[in-house]
């Protein structure tokens, strides 16, 4: 089971920009042709100068934008993958699975916290 996975979201302009910068990648990618490449953009307010008002968003982050999220949470590792290529290169995915394991180590312990504070409320 795969721990992390790249899935490009496109702002290209044409079917064949996005067929000619997908070629050589071995990625999953949202089709060209797919409203959800709008939704995700919305979501995550991320999107080229360009599409602002076409998808009318506060645009929170400029491309390239690498999100990395968890996925047995599906919560957001970081916001700042493009950042840690540029400054790690290989070793940011290395990076990514270390702040992965401190997010779930902690998400045990607030379950575990969570726990004991429910079991000491009903058995007094």
């Amino acid at each position: 089971r795969k721990t992390l996975s790249l899935v490009y979201v496109s702002s290209d302009k044409t079917p064949q920009e996005y067929n000619g910068y997908i070629h050589d990648r071995n990625w999953m990618a949202i089709p060209f042709e797919s409203s959800q490449r709008s939704e995700i953009k919305r979501h995550f307010s991320t999107c080229a100068h360009r599409e602002l008002e076409e998808l009318g968003i506060d645009r929170k982050h400029e491309i390239p934008t690498i999100i990395v999220i968890d996925t047995r949470s599906q919560g957001i590792i970081t916001t700042e993958g493009a950042d840690d290529v540029d400054q790690m290169g290989e070793g940011a995915l290395e990076h990514w699975k270390d702040i992965q394991k401190r997010v779930r180590r902690n998400e045990e312990v607030m379950l575990q916290k969570k726990n004991e504070i429910m079991t000491e409320a009903y058995y007094g």
